[in-house]
């Protein structure tokens, strides 16, 4: 199950893809805000009115791009809202997809996405560029650009394709919003009282000037010499859950089923999905933290440390009970195979443990655990809801039912609340 949680985290982290890991990018051409946009030969463009577009066509507007590929989940799963801002802002802004991808291999997969034609999102998408990643390079993608009047306005996150933020735009000819670097390497927040520092800890609200890692870094500090911790620009739940796989590393996912809110308002400690946007909630409630020492402990030891600042310094706590909850149990059925049709052109996972996983994956379950020990491949082309899942796994001989279970939960709580 281990093994299976850190796949996990590799595929959550490659729903934002990083196709240019080369540390080596040549930066010399990169444009930064406020830089006037050069003159550049017509482009090749799908989804568009001719099969060439030229961007100086569209200096009177505000022009958006917006880069791509085809291995980022996050920028296909936003592209029916880009399109829907296109169509609310008229010709107030144009907006273009970009990738470096070919404009044959790009074809084929808008002809097989199967989401976008369902949502009829198709993006005027500028294909096999070279050019424009050379003046806004980056590590990962989604990466948004806002040029108005022939310069660069902003370097961000697909969060701001909004018309609120073109408005803003054309109205005031700046854009105060946060800055996507991929290439800064800031780790350590200085100031001037540094110079005789024997220790501190420091918590601020979001920071776009400092890189994001995961984990719990902790590494010395050129300027000090002292060692600093850091969390940076994470929501103060997550920083939790980062610091528990430390502390004391569950065997599970934190899914919903497994939390319990005792604070006015769940939605300042985590981000709720299909709401404001990820980058957008960072700026109003995500924190970075740091911890300057003279020395350092182990990482379990010091996940010990930064908790007790956190609950010190915010006023909320995180603790792990065990508590009986609503959760799911697959286990084998008496109920009688003979009608039953193997399920096909599904996921396909490998005994019924890793069928409990996937289950918490979805989000769509309370809790789930293998009562079964099947072992055998398991195909679910539909486990959106309960009666579906059953229908399919009949098969194979199971059934998932809920019950009551006493499970571990994390409770996160507001002093006096």
């Amino acid at each position: 199950m281990r093994k299976l949680i850190m796949t996990l985290g590799l595929l959550i982290a490659f729903q934002i893809s990083f196709g240019q890991h080369n540390a080596n990018v040549d930066l010399s051409n990169q444009l930064k805000i406020s830089a006037a946009v050069p003159d550049m030969p017509a482009m090749e463009i799908l989804n568009f009115s001719g099969t060439k577009v030229d961007l100086d066509d569209y200096k009177d507007k505000v022009l958006i791009l917006d880069f791509w590929d085809t291995s980022c989940a996050t920028c296909i799963q936003l592209m029916p809202h880009v399109k829907e801002v296109q169509k609310e802002v008229g010709d107030k802004a144009q907006i273009f997809a970009v990738t470096w991808q070919s404009k044959e291999l790009i074809t084929e997969f808008y002809k097989k996405n199967k989401y976008l034609k369902e949502k009829n999102a198709y993006l005027p998408t500028i294909v096999s560029d070279s050019l424009l990643k050379k003046y806004f390079p980056y590590q990962g993608v989604p990466h948004t650009v806002f040029i108005y009047k022939g310069k660069v306005k902003a370097i961000t996150y697909p969060d701001y394709i909004k018309s609120k933020f073109i408005d803003e735009l054309i109205a005031n000819e700046k854009l105060d919003i946060p800055v996507k670097d991929d290439f800064n390497t800031k780790t350590v927040i200085h100031d001037s009282a540094d110079a005789n520092l024997k220790g501190k800890v420091l918590i601020t609200g979001y920071r776009d000037d400092l890189q994001f890692k995961g984990g719990l870094p902790i590494e010395k500090d050129s300027v000090t010499g002292m060692y600093v911790t850091s969390l940076i620009n994470t929501s103060i739940f997550n920083a939790f859950k980062r610091l528990y796989n430390f502390i004391d590393p569950p065997n599970f996912l934190w899914i919903p089923g497994r939390v319990e809110w005792n604070v006015k308002d769940p939605s300042m400690y985590e981000y709720q999905s299909n709401t404001i946007g990820p980058r957008i909630w960072d700026t109003k409630y995500a924190i970075c933290y740091q911890r300057f020492s003279q020395d350092t402990l182990s990482k379990k030891e010091m996940a010990k440390l930064v908790m007790n600042d956190l609950v010190s310094f915010l006023g909320v706590s995180a603790s792990i009970e065990k508590k009986e909850k609503d959760v799911i149990i697959i286990r084998k059925t008496d109920k009688s195979q003979e009608n039953a049709v193997k399920p096909t052109d599904g996921r396909r996972v490998e005994g019924a443990d890793n069928l409990a996983f996937l289950l918490d994956v979805s989000e769509l379950y309370p809790p789930a655990f293998d009562e079964s020990g099947f072992k055998e491949i398991i195909e679910i082309p539909d486990y959106s809801s309960l009666e579906k899942l059953n229908e399919q796994i009949l098969y194979y001989g199971l059934e998932a039912v809920r019950e009551k279970k006493v499970i571990e939960v994390m409770i996160i709580k507001e002093r006096g609340h």
